[in-house]
């Protein structure tokens, strides 16, 4: 009878198993395909803890002949035909910048688990990033081994409930009081070289338009006659394929895809906007992706605004509360998109049409902005109410229960 194989501690190894020169160990075994694999461990109850999924998967019929997790994110992206491009080069941009570098992408996925992920992700939050990017990194990682699972590659996702522990702290959203509001577009009119943007800004403001929505807004989209406006595309402005540009997609979301009816104060701004419009010199020749005469156009460049000057802008005004009575706080376009909302709901807006005019799928999205609460919201609705008790005062009889002319 042979001698039990054994490694340089005397433990006995089974079949399949042995003991590098590094003191390492390794198993080796045939797939349920015949083809001949090996797995490496530091130490021997770790090697036999990779053997036991190794006997599970091959029970399952799982096969562990897998790529890495940048091919399998690779094959991931591939797989996604509808997913908007926006979302998709964010996803790329992620992908190559965080996650292809480091050593977890270049394990095969087979060889990864659950603590590996949250390893990983701990390390990028001292390296500084926040939960937010956590949760987008996740949003590639998390379906790209879910598909590796479907594939019968591996036989659970160790990225699920990765995480759970990752608590958001958004800052809270507020929308611009009526103050603020009408600070905000004076100091646009009070400088020379801004005030050709009033209506921009202020469409915005009264519409609550995506910043991408407005910037992609053609005055073929644009009804003075019918008084409407038509959200049928977004224009995007990020890194593609290593360079920084503009590129056309489509809404946000199915619901994005709508028609504005205008108020009288919207019209007129457009009216304005058109003499600003035909007083700029614009590039003839420019177009992004077949879209062209964009109703907010760049006196500068002669071509339609890009996002980063919009911000840009917003950065310059806020810059100005010194000496200034109202203060404004740090503005972004989505803060004009949500104090447009929060009008909106305030006015009485029914629910179903504010969800319309902002294009939102959810409902639930919806609702956190009617609902939405401020001290300022709070003191208009209490004297909406003091008007109307002394609007009934007056056609109400002084009564109290001791009165003998109502007894």
């Amino acid at each position: 009878m042979a001698d039990k194989r054994k490694d340089k501690s005397g433990k006995v190894l089974r079949k399949g198993e042995s003991q590098r020169k590094d003191n390492t160990y390794m198993y080796r075994w045939v797939n349920n395909d015949g083809e001949r694999e090996c797995v490496y461990a530091r130490t021997l109850n770790e090697l036999r803890e990779l053997e036991e999924d190794i006997n599970r998967d091959m029970v399952l019929g799982v096969c562990r002949k897998a790529d890495t997790l940048n091919e399998q994110i690779e094959r991931y992206l591939r797989t996604k035909v509808k997913l908007a491009n926006s979302t998709k080069e964010n996803y790329k941009y992620y992908f190559n910048h965080v996650i292809k570098e480091n050593r977890i992408g270049k394990t095969k996925v087979t060889d990864i688990r659950k603590s590996d992920i949250l390893l990983f992700y701990n390390s990028l939050i001292e390296q500084g990033l926040s939960i937010g990017t956590i949760k987008i990194i996740h949003k590639i990682i998390r379906p790209s081994l879910q598909l590796a699972c479907d594939d019968d590659v591996i036989s659970k996702n160790p990225a699920d409930g990765c995480t759970k522990d990752y608590i958001d702290n958004p800052e809270k959203k507020y929308a611009l009081t009526f103050e603020e509001e009408e600070e905000f577009l004076t100091r646009i009119a009070m400088r020379p070289r801004m005030k050709r943007y009033y209506p921009m800004y202020a469409i915005i403001l009264k519409t609550g338009m995506r910043i991408s929505e407005a910037i992609g807004l053609t005055w073929n989209d644009v009804s003075l006659d019918s008084r409407e406006i038509s959200i049928n595309h977004q224009i995007q402005y990020r890194v593609m394929d290593g360079v920084v540009k503009l590129y056309s997609t489509d809404t946000k979301t199915s619901a994005g895809r709508r028609v504005i009816p205008m108020t009288d104060e919207v019209y007129q701004l457009f009216m304005e906007q058109k003499k600003v419009w035909l007083s700029t010199k614009k590039n003839p020749d420019f177009n992004v992706d077949g879209y062209k005469d964009f109703v907010f156009v760049s006196h500068i460049t002669g071509r339609c605004m890009n996002h980063n000057s919009v911000r840009r802008m917003m950065r310059t005004i806020v810059s100005m509360n010194d000496g200034r009575n109202v203060k404004l706080p740090d503005l972004s376009p989505h803060i004009l998109r949500h104090t447009a909302c929060c009008r909106f709901a305030e006015s009485g807006c029914d629910i179903k049409v504010l969800q319309y005019l902002m294009g939102q799928t959810d409902i639930k999205t919806t609702m956190r902005v009617y609902n939405h609460v401020d001290m300022e919201r709070v003191k208009r609705e209490l004297n909406r109410l003091k008007q109307l008790n002394q609007q009934s005062e007056e056609f109400t009889p002084k009564f109290t229960p001791f009165c003998r002319e109502f007894m």
